[in-house]
């Protein structure tokens, strides 16, 4: 989002070139438009809260005798042409000559320009804080004190605060005023750029009408108009301090001197300690003891699993070419960001266990195992993962559950990660999708401004406080026969996947007598930005998420299962083409930016049950048999954590022939978790019955569920 001086000072010459540019500055200033609209959304507090904020601000100014807003809110009040024409300077003036010298100062190449921008997000972002700290409400909307709104009144149509184009904007955001803030900026990125005596003058000028018409409008208070200023020099030392960190992390990642690992330690090479990536800082934040953000996935073998000596001489092996699975989480600081720091030391006999199923073993007592492993978060103190050898007992297989933070990687992430672990070593990896998809501004503009406007949009859901316990269940379907019934639908993998799980929670409103009434389940729906494999080999195990978030609409009325699933691709696919996807990855990015206390913050405030009411993620991994520590492996179901006060996520795996879905639940609150494997079961069978696919191919067997 902020690049560097040299970066932005060579912009393209070629016509394209300048437009393509053109349409990043728009997106990143669309960006810091949408974190607005988000921090609104998450972090709205009490009115009576932004309420006395607003009467102690007036009480100190009278008792300095510094409240001046009422005597010139009646002058506007008095004479109406005036009040119009202070509503109409408050509305445009401000925006306008902001970004309009903005687009100015890089048209002409300015070579002022990187600071400017910079430093006017900064700005935006450092009144966000405050908005969201220390919620104000402004004298207008004060009750009781009598005045008059007159932006209320008199503000001009098609302009910010009227209708649609200020949907979500928080009106409790009097301190600082960000109005003053951006005129400021105005006049001193002028100076900086030496556009001349007049100009300045007129700077200085804008500054004085917009100090007035703020305090005349009541939609601020006199001591507002310094602290406005104050977020001036505030933004240029904190991008003085950004752009000396970006200096100084400049150099080699590894410190070449190798250090030697103890008896049974794998020798790896001392690395600096790095950052954790916004991205993945995410899920550390997001974390709780009563959600804790757990992925892998649980494979049961085709024979007897390996020894546990073996599986630990083979990770001691591979560890040093998996560099995230030797380090810990060096925690955040007030200001400082949580850091990838290599362990001290690599405990492979506390990282690789085995455990007896009690008997008679078989699938539903390997399910309750998975259930109480994911319940339990792992230790931060220590690299954050774990194998499980599970011994079957009498009645079931030997299996393995493969636990890593989310913090490590994304689901897709994971299963390249193991693919360093598992043989053989994968000849070609499914393809994703390309990153450049998502990276075209002509879909990040409409995105940005769709996504802030999604908001809390009517949604049905079974959401709530999640407790301790957790749930799990799997199903398995053939992969050739899913792909059948999409193609024969015209619709995704995906899709079908969705309206599984929407055929199994209309039914759970039936079975309850709610109704749906026309609103949908919105679910998350991960997309990966993870490059295509190159050909002839898999993927590299690249750590972090590298994933789109997306919310997609279920429709949760009853109807026939090829209805639902029209109408989810339909609903689906306008969400697809909407830039939604890449908008939220754009949001993430910049919201990494605040202090570890406002991301956490964020994050939590955004990652629930009010803005979505289920996970479903769809990951492609390896389509040949694969062995750990030389045992061939069966069925592999993955696993995914959920969201706080989400109460169930649904995750598919394509591998070797087959399309594994496992379901991790809260039952305290989705109490009918037991019926879900099942019951999307059945809804396929349906579906591919009624598309005629049933049957139709299936090399990997027949549907079933993980039940004994």
């Amino acid at each position: 989002m902020i690049r560097s001086e040299a970066v932005a000072a060579g912009a393209e010459d070629s016509g394209g070139g300048r437009t393509a540019a053109a349409a990043r500055e728009v997106a990143a200033a669309l960006t810091v438009l949408v974190v607005y609209l988000t921090f609104t959304h998450a972090f709205r507090g009490e009115r009576e809260v932004s309420d006395a904020h607003g009467r102690a601000l007036l009480d100190v100014q009278r008792w300095a005798h510094l409240d001046v807003e009422r005597p010139l809110n009646d002058v506007l009040v008095e004479h109406g042409w005036l009040g119009a024409a202070a509503a109409w300077e408050y509305a445009t003036t401000y925006a306008i000559g902001t970004f309009g010298f903005l687009a100015y100062l890089w048209w002409r190449k300015s070579p002022v320009y990187p600071w400017a921008r910079n430093t006017l997000i900064w700005v935006t972002l450092i009144a966000i804080c405050f908005f969201t700290l220390w919620p104000t409400t402004p004298p207008r909307l004060l009750p009781d004190e009598g005045y008059t709104d007159v932006i209320a009144q008199h503000h001009p149509p098609a302009t910010w605060g009227s209708g649609v184009v200020s949907a979500g904007a928080n009106p409790y955001a009097a301190m600082p005023s960000l109005h003053i803030g951006w005129v400021t900026w105005i006049g001193v990125a002028a100076v900086r750029a030496r556009c001349g005596t007049f100009f300045t003058w007129l700077c200085g000028l804008h500054l004085v009408v917009t100090g007035l018409v703020i305090i005349a409008t009541a939609a601020h208070y006199l001591v507002d108009i310094p602290a406005g200023m104050l977020l001036v020099p505030a933004a240029a030392g904190v991008e003085r301090l950004r752009a000396g960190l970006v200096q100084g992390r400049r150099g080699p990642g590894l410190v070449p001197a190798p250090r030697s690992g103890q008896p049974g330690q794998p020798e790896r090479p001392v690395r600096r300690e790095q950052r954790v990536a916004a991205a993945d800082a995410f899920f550390l934040h997001v974390e709780s003891d009563r959600v804790p953000q757990v992925v892998g996935g649980v494979a049961e073998f085709a024979g007897p699993g390996p020894s546990t000596e073996r599986l630990r001489a083979l990770m001691a092996e591979r560890l040093p070419r998996l560099p995230r699975l030797t380090q810990r989480i060096r925690p955040a600081g007030r200001f400082r960001r949580a850091r990838w720091a290599d362990a001290d030391r690599i405990d492979l006999d506390w990282h690789v266990r085995e455990i007896d199923l009690p008997e008679p073993g078989g699938r539903r007592a390997l399910d309750a195992l998975v259930a109480r492993l994911v319940a339990e978060p792992l230790d931060h103190d220590r690299p954050l993962w774990r194998f499980w050898l599970v011994r079957g007992g009498s009645d079931g297989p030997d299996a393995v559950v493969i636990l890593l933070h989310h913090a490590i990687a994304d689901g897709i992430g994971v299963v390249d990660i193991l693919r360093g672990v598992l043989e053989p070593r994968l000849p070609d990896a499914e393809p994703g999708r390309s990153p450049g998809r998502f990276t075209r501004a002509a879909a990040v503009l409409p995105g940005l401004v769709l996504l802030g406007l999604d908001g809390t949009a009517p949604t049905v859901s079974i959401t709530g406080e999640l407790g301790p316990g957790r749930a799990f269940g799997t199903a398995t379907l053939p992969l050739d026969q899913v792909r059948d019934t999409a193609r024969a639908a015209g619709v995704r993998v995906t899709d079908v996947l969705l309206v599984l799980v929407g055929e199994v929670f209309a039914d759970v409103l039936a079975r309850r007598g709610e109704r749906a009434d026309g609103r949908a389940l919105r679910a998350a729906v991960p997309m990966t930005l993870r490059a295509p494999a190159p050909p002839g080999r898999g993927r590299t195990a690249v750590p972090g998420n590298l994933t789109a978030a997306l919310r997609l609409d279920v429709p949760a009325d009853p109807m026939p299962v090829r209805e639902r699933l029209a109408a989810l691709h339909r609903s689906a696919e306008r969400r697809r083409r909407s830039g939604r996807a890449v908008a939220s990855t754009a949001v993430l990015t910049l919201i990494g930016l605040l202090p570890p206390r406002l991301h956490a913050r964020a994050a939590r405030g955004t990652y629930r049950g009010r803005f979505f009411g289920g996970i479903v993620s769809n990951m492609p991994g390896p389509a040949v048999p694969m062995t750990l520590a030389g045992a061939p492996l069966g069925l592999v179901h993955p696993i995914l954590p959920l969201a706080d006060g989400v109460p169930f996520a649904v995750g598919a795996l394509s591998w070797d022939g087959a399309l594994h879905i496992a379901v991790t639940a809260e039952p305290g609150l989705l109490p009918e978790a037991a019926a879900f494997p099942a019951g999307m079961v059945r809804a396929f069978e349906e579906l591919s019955a009624g598309l005629g696919t049933s049957g139709a191919s299936g090399s990997g067997g027949g549907a079933r569920t993980g039940a004994p």
